[in-house]
């Protein structure tokens, strides 16, 4: 069952997965991604420690690009931008703004060690799950969007107040006359 809406519990540190387990973990994160998108959740991806198993590995389902990543580390990343409405199945429902790179180089230490280039989507999502095997969430990711300026409201100035162009003087002896 994947966990939810629990950090402390997803926050493990992941052991690096034997050639001989990986047949078997891919088969239960399968499993469990397939139970979750048929109550329709809509996942893509699935880490290990959502499940409740510290190793480090997990699969990406999208489509024509199916991806098992066992004991990877991302070791190049190109090209950050802001990706919006990220979400986890770890926590339903809710949805993101975060900052993730474009295209990532991917090492892949499977059975035979292997890189691969992740760009667009897939490359979100890898980055996304290989987070969850360091212990990293997306809401770690979350950018604050910046404050917008809101210019000053202009008051209107009364005769004996200071002009509002700066002069210092009173607001009838300045811009005021010519009204």
């Amino acid at each position: 069952m994947i966990i939810t809406n629990n950090e402390e519990a997803l926050r493990v540190k992941c052991e690096d997965v034997l050639p001989e387990e990986v047949g078997t973990l891919i088969a239960t994160l399968e499993a469990e991604l397939a139970h979750a998108n048929r109550l329709g959740k809509g996942g893509i991806g699935l880490a290990a420690p959502q499940i409740g198993i510290a190793k480090n590995i997990a699969i990406v389902r999208l489509g024509e690009g199916n991806l098992d990543l066992v004991n990877c580390k991302i070791t190049q990343g190109y090209d950050p931008a802001v990706f919006q409405n990220e979400g986890c199945l770890s926590f339903p429902g809710r949805l993101e703004t975060t900052t993730r790179f474009q295209e990532v180089y991917i090492t892949n230490n499977l059975v035979y060690p292997y890189s691969f280039t992740a760009i667009g989507l897939l490359s979100v999502v890898c980055q996304h799950e290989i987070d969850h095997l360091t212990s990293v969430l997306f809401m770690d990711r979350i950018v604050t969007p910046k404050p917008q300026l809101v210019q000053p409201v202009r008051k209107k100035a009364g005769p004996n107040d200071p002009c509002l162009c700066g002069s210092q003087k009173k607001y009838k002896k300045c811009c005021g006359r010519h009204t």
